[in-house]
């Protein structure tokens, strides 16, 4: 779609994320870690608002936001990208079932004792 990118990776930070969504496995810097080194990415911001504003981009020179297209709503808003979508910024992307960290933990908690016992 676009050849010649510059990608620019937004993680939250944990304050902002344990208030919105609640703990998480792994800390802000791991997840900057781990997500920096995907070999499509450029650059890391950390922290990233949980709420991007148009000011933010502007700032950051961030042309697109990229996330699957389902409305997000959190801490009062009906979807957080509203105000990119209204401005063209926003390019919708697809989600990948079954892999999300929620996912990831029911699996862990559901299979717990099996994990356990290699574990020992």
């Amino acid at each position: 779609m676009f050849p010649h990118v510059y990608l620019i990776a937004g993680v939250s930070g944990d304050e902002e994320t344990w208030r919105l969504k609640g703990r998480t496995v792994m800390d802000e810097k791991e997840r900057t870690e781990s997500v920096y080194h995907c070999k499509w990415v450029d650059e890391v911001i950390c922290p990233c608002p949980w709420v991007l504003t148009l000011e933010f981009l502007e700032k950051n020179k961030i042309d697109f936001v990229c996330h699957d297209d389902l409305p997000y709503a959190s801490d009062g808003s009906g979807d957080i990208y509203h105000e990119i979508k209204k401005a063209g910024k926003f390019l919708a992307t697809q989600r990948t079932e079954g892999i999300s960290t929620s996912d990831l933990i029911l699996r862990i908690i559901k299979d717990y004792d099996k994990y356990i016992w290699r574990s020992l």
